[in-house]
């Protein structure tokens, strides 16, 4: 299917889907299925919602969250792809925290072992993690081995991006990036801006929204990231700027123009506190889901 046909039919499921308001409350205590109706599209042609600063959250006690709900819950209300920031610790096991351990700070294993647990309880799910790997790449692969995740990761060779029904029949449902091209890496940990292209990421109000590129070069990468969160003057997340930001309007607004003005499909949406707005709505439309 051409670039073309897919920017089309964001604008037609996007505006077509305008009258289905999924309230906080549904998105976040009924499953639905999320990951059948995209099983027979190759991972380059579904979009996944996914959680900036993850780990970063309230129900885990983080003191400046990004997000509210757990890598948990985010899973099963729908999230696909999460972004995690990891550090070196001081007695070898690698950590999960935002720029400040101080500010709530867990073992990365334990994140991992979330994820697992949500792979082997949802046997159709494919997720995609983007590592924001502060430390070395040794403490990073220690966790996922150590978590077991090692053994259900795809790595992509180049040419074509299997289905994801692919996947998960041969249980490779796990997709991993890391921004650093930090040595040695291991094959399961393919290099973000070598696969992805982004946005800029840094916006204090919807009127600076923009679709210029940042990383991942010109936008002939194999997967496109739309940066879609607002922050304070302070590069802080505030829970209050994301009814703003994840409104149906302003989320269907910006992938189109995103998607037209790079003539890329967009593969994953990064959002702050997800369950505010609409967001993943939008992403279900995009994928042909409700």
């Amino acid at each position: 299917m051409s670039k073309n046909i897919f920017i089309c039919a964001i604008l037609i499921l996007s505006l077509s889907s305008s009258c289905k308001k999924t309230t906080t409350e549904q998105q976040n205590t009924i499953e639905i299925d999320r990951d059948t109706p995209v099983l027979p599209k190759a991972y380059n042609e579904v979009c996944f919602l996914m959680t900036h600063n993850a780990m970063n959250n309230t129900q885990k006690g983080f003191s400046i969250p990004n997000q509210t709900y757990s890598v948990t819950n985010q899973l099963k209300s729908g999230v696909r792809g999460l972004m995690l920031d990891t550090y070196d610790g001081s007695d070898g096991i690698a950590l999960t925290y935002h720029v400040f351990a101080s500010a709530g700070s867990q073992k990365l294993v334990d994140v991992l072992g979330e994820i697992r647990d949500f792979l082997f309880t949802h046997p159709a799910a494919v997720i995609s993690i983007i590592f924001e790997n502060g430390g070395s790449n040794t403490q990073l692969e220690k966790a996922i081995d150590s978590s077991g995740l090692n053994t259900l990761t795809y790595t992509y060779t180049g040419g074509t991006w299997p289905s994801l029904q692919t996947m998960v029949d041969n249980n490779q449902r796990l997709v991993l990036f890391v921004e650093r091209d930090r040595q040695p890496r291991a094959s399961y940990l393919m290099h973000a801006w070598s696969n992805i292209f982004d946005t800029e990421y840094t916006f204090q109000t919807t009127a600076e929204f923009n679709c210029t590129i940042n990383r991942g070069g010109s936008g002939n990468k194999e997967l496109y990231l739309i940066n879609h969160w607002l922050s304070t003057g302070l590069g802080l997340p505030d829970k209050s700027l994301a009814t703003q930001a994840n409104s149906r309007a302003t989320v269907s607004s910006r992938m189109q123009e995103c998607s037209s003005t790079n003539s890329h499909f967009p593969n994953y949406l990064g959002v702050d506190f997800f369950e505010i707005g609409d967001a993943l709505a939008v992403v279900d439309s995009i994928n042909g889901i409700r």
